[in-house]
């Protein structure tokens, strides 16, 4: 076994031990079903690493820094799926809030928005985990960017990629998000203060949408294009129609 084999391995077994952790306490088959169903589980990078050295198109240099970057991604993926996502049940639903009467209570609207401000900023960030990924995947080199945007380089590079070229049917949803949610919140004037003030709340589905699209597209369009497939799954969720809120 490799070093990069061990590392994998023990990467791989510290987040299979965090999610039994997590669900400590329940039947031994309802976890291994949880787990089993897990989009965090479905990035499995040692099928990566298989499937990686079995083909003979990117360079067998780039495989460890490759592999790091997915694990990027999967860390990023937990936070959200496993964690954050868990948190809207746990301080809303769970104590009988829901979108019916939750604006009668502001702290209980702020800390929803608190949780919304989390999932945007985190989506983001698991976004630009990917684009690293695929980038490097693609040209060996870091996407880094000077004066421009590191999602406009990203998109200019994808849309030109035979392989790639699909993402373009997301690109819309990906500018909107940014525009109106991660934009905004991070750098200008908050969206979620016009929103706490307004008795209103950004849909829940709109949030998730860049997480939707990580989820669903992501990883089985990796898998395809490392057999030599073109990717020809095109997904569309709730909330991704426009206008935005």
């Amino acid at each position: 076994m490799s070093d990069l084999d061990k590392v994998i391995d023990e990467f791989e077994q510290r987040l299979l031990d965090a999610l039994k952790f997590k669900y400590r306490g329940q039947p031994d088959g309802w976890i291994a079903s949880r787990i089993e169903i897990s989009p965090v589980t479905k990035i499995d990078i040692g099928k990566f690493r298989e499937l990686y050295l079995a083909q003979n198109v990117y360079p067998v240099e780039r495989l460890e820094k490759l592999v790091y970057l997915l694990m990027d991604v999967k860390i990023q993926l937990f936070y959200l799926v496993e964690l954050d996502l868990g948190l809207y049940n746990y301080l809303i639903a769970d104590q009988g809030f829901t979108p019916n009467n939750i604006n009668k209570y502001p702290y209980v609207v702020l800390r929803k928005l608190s949780l919304d401000q989390n999932l945007i900023v985190k989506s983001r960030i698991l976004w630009e985990r990917v684009m690293n990924f695929i980038y490097f995947l693609e040209t060996g080199k870091d996407l880094e960017v000077k004066n421009s945007s590191k999602k406009s380089r990203f998109f200019k590079f994808a849309t030109t990629s035979d392989k790639w070229a699909f993402l373009e049917d997301y690109k819309s949803f990906i500018d909107w998000f940014d525009d109106s949610l991660r934009t905004p919140e991070v750098h200008k004037g908050s969206v979620l203060r016009r929103h706490f003030m307004t008795d209103t709340n950004v849909p829940d589905d709109k949030i998730a949408g860049l997480l939707n699209i990580v989820m669903n597209v992501f990883w089985p369009s990796l898998i395809e294009i490392l057999q030599g497939e073109e990717f020809r799954g095109k997904f569309w969720f709730p909330g991704m129609d426009f206008p935005g809120p």
